[in-house]
């Protein structure tokens, strides 16, 4: 083999190498954008779930928060009997 069959031979390896990392790095990045996608998905939903659940237990929430005031009233209201 001279020389110039050697450069090109090298010439060739070094392209198909060139060629698979192009390949590798596509998949690194389709990977990247497909995980990211999904990590918007979940973040969204645990927000929306957290908001929902607030929504459904609303109601009883201010029902606690009036007990806990009727009871503070009460207290009030009592005189000091002492325990011993």
């Amino acid at each position: 083999m001279n020389e110039g069959d050697e450069i090109k031979q090298l010439l060739k390896e070094n392209i198909e190498t060139s060629k698979e990392s192009l390949k590798i790095l596509k998949g690194i990045r389709r990977s990247n954008r497909i995980s990211a996608f999904f990590r918007i998905i979940y973040w969204l939903i645990i927000i929306g779930a957290a908001f929902g659940a607030y929504y459904f237990l609303q109601p009883y929430l201010n029902q606690l928060l009036d007990l806990i005031k009727q009871v503070q009233g009460i207290q009030k209201s009592l005189p000091n009997i002492p325990l011993h």
